[in-house]
């Protein structure tokens, strides 16, 4: 190889590692408090089913299934770091403050987010968010999801002692953010629920609109929601089951709490109805920041 040939291959590669490096400049893990995501680079319009940029892919749908009877919303995500797995509260979550989620999900930039589990309207109620312990009273028939510093969801079954299980970790690794609503629908690719398991207001044998949010892969997600004469838990397992290779499912506060919000706009149910105000929302944030 002459000098000057190979003069331009070591050219060409601190070029590659320059785009390299500046690809990867562009994602900023974001903190783990209360702030918000990057801004959006994208703005909600009518019709559009997708986000994009180099930290988060967002597809959603929404499908009026003659199966299952109802209609149901679904958000794809993928992001590139954990940190963008986020929660925040309507005002703080020491207080019982409550606004609709799009409130919440325009004030931290949030591209999908969903309703919470409505921890303020209980007594007994376990709150870790953003790596804080809010409150620590665990009752003995409720599931809890665990979301972990990698993003990974863990479930521990109410018959699994949640009240002394370790919270904090899970396998040496920090819990960023927890829920006790339930119940758990699958855990590790396999239907876990238990109808023992469901909050007193659950109904798990009626129509209700419900809204799940699910672990497919390593950094991808997916969150469901039903409406227009709903589901019942058990086919609610079959629908979410039917949408992807599912590897932790967990319910959520249903009802008029169920929210879907994508870039600022709530789109799920868009027709007339109570939208329920609530304490706070799991929302998936962007971590990139432009040049």
């Amino acid at each position: 190889m002459t000098p000057s040939s190979a003069m331009r291959l070591f050219s060409c590669l601190f070029a590659l590692m320059l785009l390299f490096s500046a690809a990867h400049a562009e994602i900023v893990p974001l903190p783990i408090d209360l702030s918000g995501g990057m801004p959006l680079t994208e703005k909600y319009e009518q019709g559009k089913m997708e986000y994009d940029d180099p930290s988060i892919h967002v597809t959603r749908e929404w499908v009026q299934s003659e199966e299952f009877y109802c209609t149901y919303y679904v958000a794809y995500i993928t992001i590139a770091d954990a940190s963008q797995l986020r929660t925040a509260p309507a005002g703080t979550f020491n207080s019982s403050q409550r606004v609709e989620a799009s409130v919440i999900a325009k004030r931290v930039n949030a591209v999908v987010a969903i309703n919470g589990d409505y921890y303020c309207n209980r007594d007994n109620v376990y709150v870790l968010r953003q790596g804080v312990l809010y409150h620590d009273s665990v009752t003995t028939h409720q599931d809890l999801l665990l979301i972990d510093e990698d993003g990974d969801f863990h479930v521990i079954l109410a018959a699994e002692d949640p009240i002394h299980a370790d919270k904090t970790t899970v396998n040496g690794k920090k819990v960023i953010n927890a829920f006790d609503f339930g119940p758990a629908l699958i855990r590790d690719g396999e239907v876990c629920y238990v109808k023992e398991s469901c909050q007193r207001n659950t109904k798990p044998h009626e129509r209700a609109q419900r809204i799940a949010i699910c672990q497919l892969g390593d950094l991808s997600y997916m969150v469901v929601c039903c409406a227009r004469y709903g589901l019942d838990i058990e086919n609610f397992i079959k629908l979410i089951q039917s949408l992807g290779d599912v590897k932790v499912a967990y319910n959520l506060d249903g009802g008029n709490s169920c929210q879907l919000v994508f870039l600022g706009k709530k789109v799920n149910n868009t027709g007339a109805q109570n939208i329920r105000a609530v304490p706070d929302i799991i929302y998936f944030a962007s971590a990139y920041r432009p040049d």
